[in-house]
């Protein structure tokens, strides 16, 4: 049963799980350590960005390469009509924009039903292909999903560590009123942030559909992934989120293949009801006062 094939099946498996989980999470976490929002709204444009992909590359036919970045981009643009429309009301309110942006989500749900339909649609893969390695069997599907999340995190990590607009993200999400002191203009950047955060997700979204299956309601367990994994990582933490991704992207792996998705969601949310007993604040979360 847990033969070295099927250990490294699932090992690959979970990287690219945890590289989706990643991805969809850290949209979620930058917008709550930015802006304090808790952005319910999150798995809607993961799941539009997985109909963006689902037509560029499903049916337009374009290089997958070109197509996957392509739809988040679209995507991420088009939502920035909803950033000046509903969410720069929301910003520093958490409480509020929980409710508010429950509701948006909501609404993008049924829109999508109207728009599409309720059946369930299935994006191609990139490629049939398999990797060989000895006697040990990959998809290459898996790779190249981890390859595009992998460049997605270290241009993220570059930028925000490297380039004026980045630091300047950093510095509010420190403390807003000590950045607009000096010189920050926080709209700009809650903008900007906003756009990452969508960009990401969107990104995300279109990984899943072609791991699992596209339909309008394919955003509520990408949006409960994300709530998981800032969970256990630290809400607002960036680093929390790689290590709740990765945590919670091998455990499912694991514990899907051996003993099946009902024994992965219960450990998965048995886990978080466990660290927000013992450690609310998550594994690589700031206590606060």
């Amino acid at each position: 049963m847990f033969s070295l094939s099927v250990l490294a099946q699932v090992f690959v498996d979970g990287i690219g799980l945890s590289a989706i989980y990643i991805l969809i999470a850290l949209g979620f976490t930058l917008l709550f350590g930015i802006m304090r929002v808790v952005n319910f709204a999150h798995g809607a444009f993961a799941m539009l960005g997985g109909y963006a992909l689902y037509y560029l590359y499903g049916n337009a036919g374009l290089p997958y390469l070109v197509a996957a970045p392509l739809a988040a981009l679209i995507v991420a643009t088009g939502a920035l009509v909803l950033e000046r429309l509903v969410y720069r009301f929301f910003y520093q309110k958490m409480f509020q924009s929980m409710i508010g942006l429950l509701g948006l989500d909501m609404a993008i749900m049924y829109l999508a039903v109207i728009a599409w339909n309720a059946e369930e649609r299935s994006v191609p893969p990139s490629t049939d292909g398999l990797m060989h390695l000895g006697e040990l069997v990959f998809p290459e599907q898996k790779l190249i999903i981890a390859g595009i999340a992998a460049v997605a995190l270290l241009a993220f990590y570059l930028f925000t560590h490297y380039s004026r607009y980045g630091l300047a993200m950093r510095a509010a999400s420190q403390d807003v009123d000590i950045a607009e002191a000096q010189g920050v203009n926080s709209t700009s950047i809650y903008r900007l942030a906003f756009f990452i955060a969508i960009f990401m997700a969107a990104l995300a979204g279109g990984f899943y559909a072609q791991t699992y299956a596209l339909s309008p309601f394919a955003g509520q367990p990408q949006l409960m992934i994300a709530f998981v994994v800032v969970i256990l990582g630290g809400m607002g933490s960036i680093p929390g989120v790689a290590l709740g991704g990765l945590l919670l992207g091998f455990a499912n792996s694991f514990l899907g293949t051996f003993y099946g998705s009902a024994t992965s969601i219960f450990v998965s949310f048995g886990a978080v009801i466990l660290l927000l007993i013992v450690r609310p604040w998550g594994l690589l979360g700031t206590r606060e006062a």
